[in-house]
């Protein structure tokens, strides 16, 4: 690894679960076969072999998941080429009066290649402010260009 990758801003884990609503969700999964296990115990005043079973699946599919889309944004930030694009679409999901998720669209060209991208995020300041039509910063990994993030997202003080 060299000096200039090491010096590379990256988001913390935090920043990804907090921002990111795959890393988000996967990182729920691990806990949350145990989770409705103990509570079905706590109710049912027994053990029940179905839900063990379904916990003991549950965790290792997600950590397996939020190892993958954890390191995929991070290698995009450590390795990944900065460029400019531009938000086609914004997306709105609300989930409750104060919960709302954002399906941003966004168009680039990485290498003269035509891309474009939609990530869920998660409701904060810099993305209640996008709006279409913006130019935003991305960061596009080589071997992966098809896959961009946008960096003030992930990079954003909490």
């Amino acid at each position: 690894m060299n000096q200039n990758t090491q010096l590379r801003p990256r988001p913390d884990f935090f920043h990804i679960i907090s921002r990111d609503y795959l890393a988000q969700n996967f990182f729920v999964m691990i806990f949350a076969g145990w989770v409705i296990y103990g509570i079905d115990a706590l109710f049912e005043g027994h053990f029940t072999t179905a839900l063990a079973i379904f916990a003991a699946i549950l965790t290792p599919i997600g950590l397996l998941t939020f190892f993958w889309r954890y390191n995929l944004i991070v290698s995009t930030f450590v390795n990944g080429a900065e460029l400019t694009g531009h938000v086609s679409e914004i997306n709105t999901i609300i989930r409750g009066k104060r919960n709302r998720d954002y399906i941003i669209h966004y168009q680039y060209e990485f290498k003269g290649q035509a891309h474009q991208y939609r990530n869920r995020l998660k409701k904060n300041s810099r993305v209640e402010k996008l709006r279409q039509g913006q130019q935003v910063n991305l960061v596009a990994h080589p071997k992966t260009p098809h896959i961009a993030f946008i960096k003030e997202i992930y990079l954003e003080q909490l």
